[in-house]
C-alpha cells in the first residue's frame, strides 16, 4: 500500500517535468514520501487534477489567449494558478498550499542535482514566482469554491489576463532580465552552482509592464 502511495505522489509532484525529465522516487524529499502516506485520499485527487491542468494550459495556448512560454511566462503562471485553484477547491486550502510548497522545497534539491523541469532548471526567483502564483490561486480556488471547474478556469484566466499573477521579466528577444532591464547571464550556471539569479517579477499582462517585485 505504501508503495502504491509513493508512486502516486511521485506523479502528483511531476508536474512541470516534461518526457525526458521526469522525476522519479528517488528524487523526492521525505517531507513529500510521509506526505503521500499520511495524505491519500488527497494526493489522489491531486493526482486527478494534473492531466486536466496540462490538456487546458495547451487548449489555452493553441487558441493563443496566453503565451506559450512554460518556463517564467503566462502559461507558467496559468499552469500554477490552476492547479493550486482546482487542487484548493477539492482538497482544501491547507492542503493545497502545502503540495505547493513542497514541490518549491524540491526544486532546489533538483537544481543541485541538474534535474531540469520544462528543460529548464529551477532558481530561487522562478521559485517565489511559482509561490506567490500558489497563493493567488488558492484565493482563487477558496473564494470561488461554489463555482465549476470549467467557470474556475476562465476566472483564472483572467485574472492572468488582467495582471494579477506574476512571470519572469524578459526583453523582445526572449532574454530574462533584472529589474534595471539588464539582461540575466547564465553562463557558467551549473558549474558554479548557482540557485539564486537576480531575475525580475512582472504582472502577468506583458513584459513592458513596470517590474514588481
Amino acid at each position: 500500500m505504501r508503495i502504491i502511495l509513493l508512486l502516486l505522489l511521485t506523479t502528483v509532484f511531476s508536474l512541470h517535468t516534461s518526457a525526458q525529465n521526469n522525476v522519479h522516487y528517488s528524487d523526492l524529499s521525505s517531507k513529500e514520501k510521509r506526505w503521500a502516506i499520511f495524505h491519500p485520499r488527497a494526493a489522489k485527487k491531486a493526482k486527478q487534477i494534473i492531466p486536466v491542468v496540462r490538456a487546458d494550459v495547451r487548449l489555452k495556448i493553441s487558441e493563443n489567449k496566453i503565451d506559450s512560454l512554460i518556463h517564467g511566462g503566462q502559461a507558467d503562471a496559468y499552469r500554477h494558478a490552476l492547479w493550486m485553484a482546482l487542487t484548493a477547491k477539492h482538497i482544501g486550502d491547507k492542503k493545497a498550499r502545502r503540495i505547493g510548497q513542497m514541490h518549491e522545497e524540491s526544486n532546489k534539491q533538483h537544481f543541485y542535482n541538474s534535474i531540469k523541469e520544462d528543460n529548464a532548471l529551477q532558481d530561487s526567483i522562478s521559485c517565489q514566482m511559482d509561490l506567490l502564483n500558489n497563493d493567488l490561486g488558492i484565493a482563487y480556488g477558496i473564494g470561488y469554491k461554489d463555482k465549476s471547474d470549467e467557470e474556475l478556469k476562465e476566472l483564472v484566466l483572467n485574472g492572468v489576463l488582467a495582471g494579477e499573477f506574476f512571470m519572469l521579466f524578459r526583453n523582445k528577444q526572449n532574454e530574462f532580465l533584472d529589474c534595471e532591464g539588464n539582461v540575466v547571464s547564465n553562463k557558467n550556471r551549473i558549474a558554479d552552482k548557482r540557485w539564486f539569479l537576480p531575475y525580475c517579477l512582472v504582472a502577468t499582462i506583458n513584459t513592458s509592464e513596470i517590474p514588481t517585485r
